[in-house]
């Protein structure tokens, strides 16, 4: 008998960010609201014996699970990211093999405090609460010129590219193997000089201006609604909960639960454990 287990995890998001003088007012803030989609087009969705149908139902789902809100809460100092509402997986089929994709968030709650060079980020890791300490790393975007229109805005394209490790892994007749690969993504930002604040989606930072829209990879957020200075204070609370942990420590309690998982769904009498991986 053969099992199939589909992972998929949205992985805190890349943070990098070059030095910013805060100009303006000093009290200036406001509240961001974003969507994000994924590019199902040139989704590569591979795996063994899975015929054009699963892997078209399979993208399907994707799309409906990447199609999420988010509020992000900044000031001139620090700003906060986090998912408005959690979506319910979609139902498995017969097309995706008796398959149920979900994409993970952890249910996070991330802050970012430049001046401080500090990034927290409240999360879940398999029903366990963390709360992650990191430094903020420093990368150099590329501004480009390029301009366009973002509702009432005009914004610069800005560029980055990232090179990060990826890791699968699979067990089969209980034996697991891995493999790491490079993966390199250009990272996307068009931002507006005329919201002066170093922040942005998915905890990205570091442009002299809000980030309205930000392509990752497959990934994309677009801000859809900007309240600046409202009527009421806004209160940017500092994550507290959880175990605190670094994010090494962090990645290492997921991938061991993750092998954990893997193991757990072994069929343990011959068969295979497959891990289907998806990309670009």
């Amino acid at each position: 008998m053969r099992k199939t287990i589909l992972l998929i995890s949205l992985v805190p998001g890349l943070l990098v960010g070059v030095a910013f003088k805060a100009i303006g007012q000093q009290n200036f803030e406001g509240i961001a609201k974003y969507k994000s989609s994924m590019s199902i087009e040139s989704l590569n969705v591979a795996g063994p014996d899975m015929n054009p149908e699963m892997q078209e139902s399979i993208r399907k789902q994707l799309l409906q699970q990447s199609q999420r809100d988010y509020t992000l809460t900044f000031n001139l100092q620090e700003a906060t990211w986090k998912e408005d509402a959690e979506l319910e997986s979609a139902a498995s089929t017969p097309s995706t093999g008796g398959m149920q994709i979900r994409f993970s968030t952890g249910n996070s709650v991330s802050y970012l405090n430049p001046s401080k060079n500090q990034f927290l980020e409240e999360t879940e890791i398999f029903g366990k609460k963390f709360l992650i300490e990191d430094a903020l790393p420093t990368y150099n975007w590329k501004i480009t010129g390029e301009t366009k229109k973002i509702g009432d805005y005009t914004v610069i394209k800005a560029e980055y590219q990232n090179i990060t490790e990826q890791m699968t892994m699979s067990l089969s007749d209980s034996e697991k193997t891995t493999e790491t690969v490079m993966d390199t993504t250009m990272i996307t930002a068009w931002y507006a000089p005329d919201i002066p604040v170093s922040q942005g989606p998915s905890n990205t930072w570091g442009l002299p201006g809000l980030i309205l829209e930000l392509k990752n990879g497959n990934f994309t957020f677009l801000c859809t609604k900007v309240e600046l200075n409202p009527a009421e204070p806004i209160a940017i609370e500092v994550p507290s909960k959880g175990k605190r942990v670094t994010r090494e420590e962090a990645d290492q309690i997921r991938d061991e639960k993750l092998q954990e998982m893997m193991k757990k769904y072994d069929t343990g009498d011959g068969g295979e454990t497959r891990v289907i991986r998806i990309g670009g």
